[in-house]
């Protein structure tokens, strides 16, 4: 859902700047400093983008004010002939995407206008255009009054329309499990409409003998909840445990002969120890991740961490089978 695309005239023209109207920019104010510095550089610009029906920037007024302070009139410039809606988008991404980095401040501001513009985007294609998280994104959303913002269904950033919410999905989920348990994550996630990590998550709650939609994604009334997996009571509900009792439960099993003078067990301690430094470690490394990259990477995180919750519960059916 590029903003950039066929309205984009590519052929390059030079324009008087005299005749320019400012940015309809998602940056609050230009950096003067950075403008004095382009003006003093020997470089030749890059071509600005120019909303065609009203002359207004698009993209580019630190290089029309630098060629301002070097006493030119012209600069080189493309179209641009979307609407001007399309081209506040298309400013926002430009601005995301290279040159200086907006503020955090900034990419809220222009997340909650386009909030309001494009309420059927989903909560990750807004945040991919403005550098705001989908979590931020997902706030934001929840806290504008206007119902139009929250429809039922949502466009992702692969052009696919989805339902909003997946209560329902996850409802049909647990009846298909419920009718052939034995069917495959992938089959559960075709038949219910939902995605595999959901559907994952689906059978691990059924297992835990745990509502299959969580406390947060309910609506009101008879039909939020669901029919308990079968078996319920049999099976304990067990938190996460905290970073501490984490590091105690490790250093338990680091101790055990039967893990310690095997190489497999050597193996699984091995990668235990370096997944109770992964999160300490990202939190590190967040910083150095692109704006442009992070919806991805924290797509990466989401299906790794899904695949983890599934690994998880199949040792402790494992354990549950042979105990029970």
């Amino acid at each position: 859902m590029s903003a950039i695309s066929d309205q984009r005239q590519a052929s390059t023209f030079d324009i008087d700047i005299r005749t320019l109207l400012p940015a309809d920019s998602p940056r609050f104010a230009l950096d003067q400093a950075h403008v004095q510095a382009l003006a003093e550089s020997e470089a030749e610009f890059p071509p600005i983008l120019v909303h065609r029906a009203t002359l207004r920037v698009v993209d580019g007024m630190h290089r029309v004010r630098a060629t301002e302070l070097r006493n030119r009139h012209t600069i080189g410039a493309h179209w641009f002939e979307g609407d001007e809606r399309a081209a506040f988008l298309l400013a926002v991404e430009s601005n995301t995407r290279h040159g200086l980095p907006l503020s955090s401040d900034e990419r809220k501001q222009a997340a909650l206008r386009i909030l309001r513009t494009h309420p059927h985007w989903s909560d990750r294609s807004i945040a991919e255009k403005t550098g705001w998280s989908a979590t931020g994104v997902g706030a934001l959303r929840r806290d504008i009054a206007d119902p139009d913002a929250r429809p039922d269904a949502r466009v992702g950033r692969d052009g696919r329309v989805r339902p909003s919410t997946t209560a329902e999905g996850r409802r049909v989920a647990a009846e298909v499990i419920s009718q052939n348990p034995a069917a495959s994550l992938r089959e559960i996630a075709r038949r219910a409409g939902i995605s595999v990590g959901t559907a994952r998550d689906v059978r691990y709650r059924l297992a835990q003998g745990r509502p299959v939609v969580p406390e947060s994604r309910r609506s009101d009334g008879p039909t939020a909840t669901t029919a308990p997996a079968p078996g319920e009571g049999r099976t304990s509900r067990r938190a996460a445990p905290d970073r501490a009792r984490r590091i105690t439960l490790f250093d338990g099993l680091r101790n055990d002969p039967s893990l310690r003078l095997s190489e497999n067990g050597r193996l699984v301690l091995r990668r235990l120890h370096t997944q109770l430094r992964t999160a300490e470690e990202w939190k590190r490394l967040a910083p150095a991740i692109p704006l442009h990259g992070r919806s991805a990477v924290a797509d990466i995180l989401s299906a790794c961490a899904d695949e983890l919750k599934g690994m998880a519960q199949e040792l402790r059916s494992a354990e549950e089978s042979l105990t029970g």
